[in-house]
């Protein structure tokens, strides 16, 4: 009786347990199907990361020496330049000299009527005479004994009154005579024979070309590499080049250009060299590192900064702020880099990645800048 209670028990057991057995081969894989399945997902989790990971081409570049010339277009200039006025009034008289003479210190270039001004200078003459004569007896009464201190005073005022009134009369006298205040060439003459001038108004301009200056102006990346008393080449249209000193730097930047004058002096004694001849101006410059890039690699920070992105040795993408040292239509030469090593520069790609974002580099193995 027992034994028939326990039978139906012990069937629906092995029952339930063959229904177990043959589900577990239709809902679970096998161990090795399972380990394949595991290898799958994680494959295709790195896939999914590595396509997260952006491909840049980087070049691999090194610092090398570098020099260069600043070339600028310059034009010459008169070393002085001055416009002469009258400085008395009255009818031109005389004009020795017309325009493109050559003139020395000194030479009369014109006169002007002197009217009663030689007499003014020769009763200013007279006077000074007398009072010098007043003055001689007044001293020695008084050395005597027999004249007063007081009288002696008033005859040196008086004498030095004469003086001052034949100074000035020989001054206006001599200022009839238009001179020439240095060497050199008269450029305009802006009187005739007959005018009636007033003071003040043109006569001459005047202008010295020995030296002749060249003038160029250097914009603000190029003045640091920029000394007074460096040599420059300078070149004009048909003549040999020729070296000379820079003279001059300017202190402060024009304020609309943003550029900085600059004079050269080139001896000039033959006055073959005339003011206005444009010129090529070259300044070398001393050696320093760079490095040799594509124009079309340079990209902005946030900050309005020029620079290019680099990938460091962890592949992450860095921004350096650089300086154009110099630029021709296929290349240029920056500063700002490391300058010992290998530098991973990102040469295509570098606008679409971030400062700090990790990035995947392919090496490019051309022997261009890119």
């Amino acid at each position: 009786m027992f034994k028939l209670k326990k039978s139906p028990l012990i069937a629906i057991v092995i029952a339930v347990l063959a229904v177990l057995w043959i589900l577990s081969g239709t809902l679970l894989p096998p161990a090795s199907d399972q380990e394949e399945a595991i290898t799958i997902a994680e494959a295709e989790e790195n896939e999914k990361a590595s396509e997260d990971i952006p491909q840049v081409r980087v070049k691999e570049i090194e610092a090398e020496n570098h020099s260069y010339d600043i070339l600028l277009t310059g034009r010459s200039l008169a070393n002085m330049r001055i416009d002469l006025r009258t400085e008395v009034s009255g009818q031109i008289n005389a004009i020795h000299f017309d325009r493109g003479a050559e003139i020395k210190k000194g030479d009369v270039l014109a006169e002007i009527e002197i009217n009663e001004r030689s007499a003014k200078s020769q009763e200013a003459q007279k006077l000074v005479a007398q009072r010098q004569s007043e003055y001689d007896a007044a001293k020695t009464l008084a050395e005597k004994g027999f004249n007063s201190r007081i009288r002696l005073n008033e005859a040196a005022a008086q004498l030095e009154a004469a003086r001052s009134i034949l100074k000035e009369a020989s001054t206006t006298l001599g200022k009839t005579k238009i001179t020439a205040p240095f060497d050199g060439i008269v450029q305009e003459r802006s009187i005739e024979i007959g005018d009636f001038v007033s003071i003040g108004d043109m006569a001459f301009t005047l202008v010295h070309l020995d030296p002749i200056k060249f003038t160029g102006f250097l914009s603000e990346r190029q003045i640091k590499d920029v000394d007074k008393n460096k040599t420059a080449r300078i070149e004009l249209l048909n003549e040999e080049p020729f070296t000379a000193s820079i003279t001059y730097i300017s202190p402060s930047a024009n304020e609309e250009t943003r550029t900085y004058r600059i004079e050269i002096e080139l001896p000039n004694s033959d006055g073959k060299i005339k003011e206005g001849f444009t010129a090529k101006i070259s300044i070398p410059t001393a050696g320093q590192m760079a490095h040799k890039i594509s124009p079309s690699v340079l990209t902005l920070n946030d900050a309005g900064q020029i620079g290019v992105k680099i990938v460091d040795a962890e592949n992450k993408v860095k921004f350096i702020a650089v300086q154009i040292l110099s630029d021709q239509s296929d290349h240029m030469w920056i500063g700002g880099l490391p300058e010992t090593g290998k530098t991973r520069l990102i040469s295509v790609g570098q606008e679409f990645v971030q400062d700090g974002q990790t990035v995947e580099p392919v090496l490019s193995t051309g022997d261009g800048a890119l």
